[in-house]
């Protein structure tokens, strides 16, 4: 059984929270130090390139999130589901100015990351217009559900981060923190102001498909081409790309982790929070104490 599109209330005992897991926007600033953007994190220059190659595509891709959820937000019949689909907007926008600072530091050091950007919002907006209006917010549950998943691994297996330089860590897991806390908002939507059938079932597993064939494909091209832009990862040579696969598909084996997670998306009767992973938000008012007080340091 799906969670119901209403239902945003979880047990104290199995989450931690007593109260709805329903987003909540919040303005936060991270400005992590350009000189570490090349070598953040703690498993060198490559894995760093192979995150900031995924920091690229958020911009455009919460854009077109937002887009999505947007056209449908008047015809949500539920006042709960529309009120997380306001706060949805909300914090999928502070993502986007979050990452388009820490973009910016790419460009700043000399990394392909303006044309790289620009080759997203050149493609999502060739899909956006040339599409039926639901497309885009089937391909926003598949890319949603990748980023939950992929924020479920970083924060149930926290040395993945451990030791990387501190703004970036906490930059990463407050995005992942919120991809968790929203991740079922579109769905939701997608479910009430489309249905739920045999058809819908198939536009969103085709979306997933044609996602994952396009997604995949760009991440690992924006790797190539920001690692053979970086001296450092220039320097590491097989090495570095090597130490670069093992950490998505060997050991902590990032990538590898989320495939059965992944897999689940097929079912008919699928719906984000079968995989009830809230108890993992209790960390998230430390971690916004902890960047506030980050930020007043340097302001």
């Amino acid at each position: 059984m799906s969670t119901p599109a209403t239902d945003y209330r979880f047990d104290r005992d199995q989450s931690g929270h007593s109260g709805p897991v329903t987003p909540e926007r919040r303005d936060l600033h991270f400005l992590p130090p350009g000189d570490r953007i090349c070598d953040w994190h703690t498993a060198g220059p490559n894995v760093t390139q192979f995150m900031n190659a995924l920091s690229l595509l958020f911009p455009a891709g919460e854009r077109m999130f937002i887009d999505a959820v947007r056209s449908y937000r008047d015809d949500i019949p539920d006042p709960d589901l529309k009120k997380a689909a306001t706060a949805f907007i909300g914090q999928e926008a502070m993502h986007s100015r979050e990452h388009i600072e820490y973009n910016q530091l790419m460009t700043d050091a000399g990394l392909p990351a303006d044309k790289l950007d620009k080759f997203t919002w050149g493609l999502l907006d060739v899909l956006k217009r040339n599409t039926p209006r639901s497309t885009p917010l089937a391909a926003t549950i598949a890319l949603e559900h990748y980023t939950a998943l992929m924020g479920d691994m970083l924060l149930r297996h926290p040395e993945q981060l451990a030791g990387s330089q501190a703004d970036y860590e906490r930059m990463w897991r407050w995005h992942a923190l919120e991809e968790i806390e929203h991740k079922a908002v579109a769905y939701d939507v997608y479910e009430k102001c489309i249905g739920r059938g045999p058809r819908n079932w198939l536009e969103r597993s085709g979306a997933m498909i044609i996602a994952t064939g396009i997604f995949w494909p760009v991440v690992f091209s924006f790797y190539w081409q920001m690692s053979r832009a970086d001296p450092q990862c220039r320097a590491q040579g097989l090495r570095g790309h090597l130490r670069m696969i093992n950490f998505n598909f060997g050991k902590p084996g990032y990538l590898r982790r989320l495939m059965p997670e992944f897999l689940g998306y097929f079912k008919y009767s699928f719906h984000p929070w079968q995989q009830n992973n809230a108890h993992l938000l209790a960390e998230l008012d430390e971690l916004v104490d902890e960047a506030e007080a980050a930020y007043a340091t340097r302001h």
